[in-house]
């Protein structure tokens, strides 16, 4: 769901996970095309669903996804890009998906990131 300064966030966990190492947590990277500030977010691996708030109306933000285990971060999904609606707009459900390939010692993990 996207509002004049909110996206809401809602991704899968990753399939095919093997060789013991269990997420510790999700890492979400953003910038916006006014301010461009870098921002990360760790999200507990108990939640797969974030909510990002206090963002600017009619603003462009670059997002990626990237899930971390004992072993390190993994590779991070493909950057997306959304827009907050200005204010006004009323709220729309979007549905955009893109996947993360990790790779877990000798498997491949893979999960989407869906708005």
């Amino acid at each position: 769901m996207r509002s004049a300064n909110s996206i809401q966030l809602t991704w899968s966990e990753p399939l095919g996970q093997s060789g013991g190492d269990r997420i510790e947590s999700y890492e979400l990277y953003y910038n916006d095309t006014h301010f461009r500030q870098n921002v990360r977010v760790t999200v507990s691996p108990t939640y797969t669903t974030y909510l990002l708030s206090d963002l600017t109306p009619a603003t462009v933000y670059h997002l990626r996804l990237a899930a971390r285990t004992s072993r390190g971060e993994g590779p991070s999904s493909d950057m997306i890009q959304l827009q907050t609606f200005d204010y006004g707009q009323q709220r729309a459900y979007l549905l955009i998906f893109f996947s993360v390939l990790a790779k877990q010692r000798n498997a491949y993990i893979m999960f989407s990131l869906h708005t």
